[in-house]
């Protein structure tokens, strides 16, 4: 099938783990929250929860509450560039449930 394109993915994620090592453009991010769960994810070009700050920080994902129309998002990353690997952090606000795909090249 030339000329179709495609991507990888994390798989469904619920907490902060290394998604990958090395170079590779950052597709997309999905994320759905049960209950009264929410919840950010932050994305870092880096290989540790150590190494994570501001300065490479490339995506962030928030996840709301269900009740307020908001249990699903997604953000089209546009192929934002990492070197180093793709680490994400995720945080729980409230409750346990909140789950986020990544999909990177």
């Amino acid at each position: 099938m030339a000329g179709i394109g495609g991507c990888r993915s994390s798989g469904a994620i619920s907490a902060d783990t290394l998604i990958f090592t090395g170079a590779g453009k950052l597709i997309s991010v999905h994320g759905y929250s049960t209950g009264t769960d929410t919840g950010y994810v932050t994305l870092h070009d880096c290989l540790s929860q150590g190494a994570c700050n501001d300065a490479n920080m490339i995506g962030l994902l928030y996840v709301g509450l269900a009740s307020k129309g908001a249990a699903y998002a997604e953000s089209d990353m546009h192929g934002v560039i990492f070197r180093t690997g793709l680490f994400a952090d995720i945080t729980d606000v409230a409750g346990t449930g909140t789950t986020f795909t990544v999909e990177f090249n």
